[in-house]
């Protein structure tokens, strides 16, 4: 067994489960292509906008530390809301990358991009997003 297949079959502790490296890679795409069909909400107040995702989705992307303090978290750190301004696009070319012209994009921000507005919205009471 050569090197390059030991590192895909090689197995990994995690939570008690034994995970080879091709079932994490699958798992991670398989997350990926379940957001590209997941509704995100979109709030937005009279000045500004903020797109919701849960923090563990921007691990999983890898742009957790991108992520500026201009966004908000709930108080949990569960839920991040990326400013619309920079942020939500670091999220969207990161679950879509080279996808961002194709129709299945334009297909998710028509039908899974659900714009909820407020005058007086919470996230602004919420504390700025922090990396752990």
């Amino acid at each position: 067994m050569n090197n390059q297949t030991k590192m895909f079959t090689s197995e990994q502790q995690r939570g008690g489960q034994t995970l080879n490296m091709l079932d994490q890679i699958n798992a991670t795409e398989d997350r990926i292509r379940e957001l590209r069909r997941s509704d995100h909400i979109f709030w937005n107040d009279p000045g500004h906008g903020w797109l919701e995702v849960k923090r563990s989705d921007l691990v999983l992307l890898g742009i957790e530390t991108k992520i500026s303090g201009c966004s908000y978290q709930s108080g949990d750190r569960t839920k991040v809301f990326l400013e619309e301004d920079c942020d939500a696009s670091i999220y969207i070319e990161a679950l879509w990358g080279k996808l961002i012209d194709s129709a299945e994009f334009q297909q998710w921000r028509t039908l899974h991009l659900k714009d909820q507005y407020r005058e007086r919205i919470h996230i602004r009471q919420l504390p700025h997003f922090q990396t752990r």
